[in-house]
Order: structure tokens, then sequence, then C-alpha cells
């Protein structure tokens, strides 16, 4: 579980971010300020979505110990 939860949280992230960098290498010298908008929010949600996906694969996979 927790196996899947990393590829899981890298492949949001990669996801989220490449078009947020791609928006942003786009908008840059223009007036519009739509496409660096857009290209922050994805990064954000980029960043914010796999590390929570991370997070909760760590806290799901780890099992306490039972004596």
């Amino acid at each position: 579980m927790k196996t899947f939860a990393r590829i899981g949280a890298v492949l949001s992230f990669g996801f989220f971010s490449v078009p947020g960098l791609a928006l942003l290498a786009h908008g840059h010298g223009r007036s519009e300020w739509s496409e660096p908008i857009f290209g922050s929010l994805f990064l954000g949600i980029g960043c914010f979505a796999g590390t929570v996906l991370w997070l909760l694969g760590e806290r799901c996979g780890s099992k306490p110990d039972a004596k």
C-alpha cells in the first residue's frame, strides 16, 4: 500500500507540475496574466496533492506492533 501511495504521489506531482511549468514558461513576457496565474495554480496543486498522498501512504501503510 505504501508503494502505491508513493507512486501516486510522484505521478500526481508530475502530472500537475509539468503543465504548470509549461504555462509559466509560455506566459513569460506577455501582457496577459492568465497563463502565469494558472501555471502557479497547477504547481501549487501538484505540491499539495503529492504531499498529501505521500503522507497518507505513510500513515496507512504502517501497522502498529501487536504484542
